[in-house]
């Protein structure tokens, strides 16, 4: 079951976009601000699928911030839901890290179709291959010839993973993946991603010493190869 979060200042739009959710079979969790968002809900140790958000709300932060702060914690497509319809405001969205920008109003079934739209969008981004093993990031398990049973990835390993292959053919920073696998008032260094990717590599690589998936890019940080 996916699971959705919904930050909406307007109580009765909010409470009928969450019964309209769970009547589709949908787990919503509701705030009517970003501030509270940001205060009450754990996005790192909470699953998300989707994210629902408005972007003018009372308080410190808007739709826009809250986007950007989520995607800095876990990786899931945000929409936007606003009455504000000029370009620039749609830019902003996007360039916060939206996958969609909804203007209000709205009817409930076109929102309800594009949240099932970006859900199969997520779905199909969700397994990876890495040469011959499958990697399914929602359940966060690896399957492959080399391996005499499924392996399970912690949610660092799966974090890192994660980060990797939505960039997959980029090189990523230390310092962004320190950013996505770590939380807040943990203290890693340099040294933890490396380990990391050296168990990467004793799992999927042929020759760990040779990578042909996972690659330094020196002065930058690591690259998960694209599928041949």
């Amino acid at each position: 079951m996916s699971r959705i979060l919904l930050v909406e200042d307007e109580d009765h739009l909010r409470r009928g976009i969450k019964m309209n959710l769970e009547a589709e079979g949908y787990q919503v969790a509701d705030f009517p601000s970003a501030d509270s968002a940001w205060r009450e809900f754990d996005v790192e140790t909470s699953r998300v699928d989707l994210g629902i958000l408005d972007v003018m709300m009372p308080g410190q932060m808007d739709g826009y911030e809250l986007c950007r702060r989520l995607r800095q914690k876990a990786n899931f497509p945000v929409i936007f839901l606003s009455a504000r319809d000029a370009l620039e405001d749609k830019l902003t969205g996007f360039e916060s890290g939206a996958a969609d920008y909804l203007t209000k109003p709205f009817e409930l079934e076109e929102l309800l179709a594009r949240v099932a739209a970006r859900l199969r969008e997520r779905r199909a981004r969700e397994i990876v291959n890495i040469g011959n093993y499958r990697v399914d990031l929602t359940a966060g398990t690896v399957t492959g010839p080399g391996l005499t049973e499924t392996l399970r990835l912690n949610e660092r390993e799966n974090r890192i993973l994660t980060l990797l292959a939505e960039k997959r053919g980029t090189p990523v920073s230390r310092d962004e993946i320190l950013d996505r696998a770590w939380g807040v008032g943990e203290f890693p260094s340099n040294r933890s991603v490396d380990n990391h990717i050296v168990r990467f590599r004793k799992i999927f690589e042929s020759e760990p010493n040779q990578p042909r998936w996972f690659i330094t890019r020196h002065g930058v940080g690591y690259e998960l190869a694209p599928e041949e």
